[in-house]
């Protein structure tokens, strides 16, 4: 895709910039992947929470469907009412989603075809034609798992697969662990995808080269501190609003008490004369 081709080379010529000054394949993907994921957070901190208020707001929904399940206008209306009450945004967690294909995409074909995007007067690009050189923990990170001959061999790339699927589940796990159950058939079918999607990673994991795979761990990683940083910064954020709130009602309360109190005492007054 031509979309595609100037982030792989700009994401080439980033590998190769950073491997000059750390020498190695696998921590120069590793650092690539930290990079990126820092330069997406905002589209990620937009998707999380835009994901996470769409769960919030199941409940809710379930029960403008069940009320209005034999008025289809109705029940758009309200549910149009409720989006925008709460500042919900049904696409909120698919437009950053699209936004950052482009990237993955590029990241995806550079660690897949490494040789075709980095600069050819690299140091890295030389290397990547000598596999001896760019070993990364005794792994040929431009080959997959499948094309190693003996199960001795394997046992790191199979390590470094299982990796990914655990990393995978726990991030999974971090966005699912709060939703109550819902005997909705959509929302069972997306929570099952949710669960089925880690072995899926993990299953491709098997066939492609393993700078991807190394890619796929750190990007894993990332997100599940990344994800850990907006629960926390979400949770303050409702602490505060909740103390502004309280803080509110009791200037509110201060406010009306002597009001109250004066209105007694003339009443007092006026029954002594």
């Amino acid at each position: 895709m031509a979309i595609i081709e100037p982030f792989a080379l700009a994401i080439g010529f980033l590998l190769s910039y950073i491997h000059d000054y750390v020498n190695s394949y696998g921590v120069s993907i590793v650092i690539l992947t930290v990079i990126i994921n820092i330069i997406i957070f905002p589209l990620t901190l937009r998707q999380t929470r835009s994901t996470k208020r769409m769960q919030d707001a199941q409940p809710e929904l379930k029960r403008l469907q069940k009320q209005y399940r034999d008025n289809k206008e109705e029940l758009n209306k309200k549910v149009a009412e409720y989006y925008k009450e709460n500042g919900i945004n049904p696409l909120g967690c698919v437009v950053p989603l699209l936004v950052q294909m482009p990237v993955w995409f590029a990241l995806f074909r550079v660690l897949r075809e490494p040789l075709l995007f980095i600069p050819k007067e690299a140091t890295l690009f030389s290397k990547l034609q000598d596999p001896l050189s760019v070993l990364f923990y005794g792994m040929d990170l431009q080959v997959p798992a499948s094309q190693i001959n003996t199960w001795t061999e394997r046992a790191p790339y199979i390590l470094l697969i299982l990796l990914v699927v655990g990393t995978a589940l726990i991030q999974q796990n971090q966005l699912t662990k709060k939703q109550p159950k819902s005997n909705n058939p959509q929302q069972q079918q997306m929570q099952m995808i949710g669960k089925v999607m880690p072995l899926f990673f993990g299953f491709i994991s098997w066939t492609l080269p393993s700078g991807l795979v190394v890619y796929f761990l750190t990007g894993n990683i990332f997100r599940i501190g990344q994800q850990a940083l907006i629960v926390k910064l979400d949770e303050n954020q409702a602490n505060e609003e909740k103390k502004e709130n309280e803080k509110k009602k009791t200037e509110e309360e201060n406010t009306e008490g002597p009001i109250i109190d004066d209105s007694r005492k003339k009443r007092k007054k006026r029954r002594r004369k």
